[in-house]
């Protein structure tokens, strides 16, 4: 809880600082209306010291306590917005949604159903009706320019943080400290919390947290799109694709078998399989292995299913399996195995906890429960985080 207090509290505070870039007229619902002038300039615009062309546009409450009220509304040009929670929320931060304008009507929804609307009156902001917890009708949320913020804080001269040194930091994601990003330009908003320029186009905030980890944040200034920089690699997160420079190939994860606590597990049988992304592999399953061209992948006592699944962004499967290992005392645990890589991961608490994988709605969940398969206590997607599975 103390972690989300110092995160939330750091990241309200970053909010005012990611506009730089010149916002561009796109013919969208914000171009029109009360903030045609406001919110998004004219693309032959080039005056980026103009603080009505910075996007996002943030809004800060005033007049009102922000630790205990929604502190900002953010505008960004593509017509995506952020609502923000206060330190007491347990919600913690919103992502992304959407707003429009209708005359000096402002509203801003989220496909999950949070919405709020505001008054638009010059650079104030006056929320009028919301179903978002934390906030006050009649709330008045005034606009704050880049160099008012920025005027407030303590600049660090260094090197300039470009686009590309990032994505050079980026190849030793899991390994990235505090450290790495000293040398750069930056503002210290605290001791734990600094934040730097991208090239205009991106912020990126480095987080320092009471647990000695470092959360490590890009954001788009102009679409709100945020990149957890730190766990580049993860399964889902690649930061080129991110950039738009690459296109990963997608998987369509699939069950192979599954014969989790099944009567019918056929103990004496074999079953084969081949895929179009491996076609000169046979890949075997038995009860006690699985093995491609006869040679063994991983075991169990016995290999309750097998899902295949892409989890290092490859487009290329994972072996997924749900198995039990030992004899008397025994446990149930899921074991990953990279094909390109040779590579195998375990999830396991033996004596503590099990662990079984199912497939749902297209994806491969994994399971937490009492050890010795007892009652289930928690279900999350299937993920590779900084090189292990991610555990609950």
């Amino acid at each position: 809880m103390r972690k989300l207090f110092e995160l939330t509290l750091c990241i309200m505070l970053i909010l005012a600082l990611t506009g730089c870039k010149q916002a561009v007229t796109t013919g969208s619902v914000a171009v029109t209306t009360a903030l045609t002038t406001a919110v998004i300039t004219n693309a032959a615009a080039t005056d980026t010291s103009n603080s009505a062309g910075e996007s996002p546009r943030t809004y800060l409450l005033t007049g009102d306590d922000s630790m205990t009220y929604m502190p900002t509304v953010t505008l960004y040009a593509n017509g995506s917005a952020r609502l923000s929670q206060p330190p007491i929320s347990s919600t913690g931060l919103f992502g992304l949604g959407h707003y429009e304008v209708d005359g000096d009507k402002l509203t801003v929804t989220y496909d999950e159903g949070a919405s709020a609307e505001f008054t638009v009156s010059g650079d104030t902001l006056i929320l009028t009706e919301t179903n978002v917890g934390f906030t006050k009708i009649g709330a008045v949320y005034q606009y704050q320019s880049r160099a008012d913020y920025l005027s407030a804080l303590n600049r660090i001269d260094g090197e300039e943080l470009t686009l590309e040194a990032v994505r050079d930091l980026a190849q030793n994601a899991s390994s990235l400290t505090y450290s790495d990003f000293e040398k750069y330009v930056h503002y210290d908003i605290d001791p734990d919390c600094h934040v730097y320029d991208v090239e205009g186009k991106y912020t990126l905030s480095v987080i320092y947290g009471s647990d000695s980890s470092t959360s490590i944040t890009i954001e788009n200034n102009d679409s709100g799109e945020r990149f957890p920089l730190n766990l580049n690699g993860s399964t889902g997160l690649v930061f080129d694709e991110y950039l738009g420079l690459i296109t990963v190939p997608k998987y369509t994860a699939m069950k192979w078998l599954d014969y989790y606590l099944d009567e019918t597990l056929p103990w004496d049988d074999s079953m084969d399989l081949t895929i179009p992304e491996f076609p000169d592999v046979t890949f075997t399953w038995t009860s006690e292995k699985i093995t491609a061209n006869d040679v063994e992948l991983l075991w169990g006592m016995p290999v309750w299913n097998v899902y295949l699944t892409d989890l290092t962004n490859d487009g290329k499967p994972e072996i997924c399996a749900t198995v039990s290992i030992g004899s008397g005392i025994s446990d149930t645990r899921v074991i990953v195995y990279d094909y390109v890589n040779s590579k195998e991961y375990q999830l396991a608490d033996r004596m503590e906890y099990d662990y079984y994988l199912t497939f749902e709605d297209g994806k491969v969940l994994v399971t937490q429960c009492e050890y010795r398969m007892g009652k289930p206590l928690v279900t999350s997607e299937l993920r590779l985080v900084n090189g292990e599975i991610e555990g609950f």
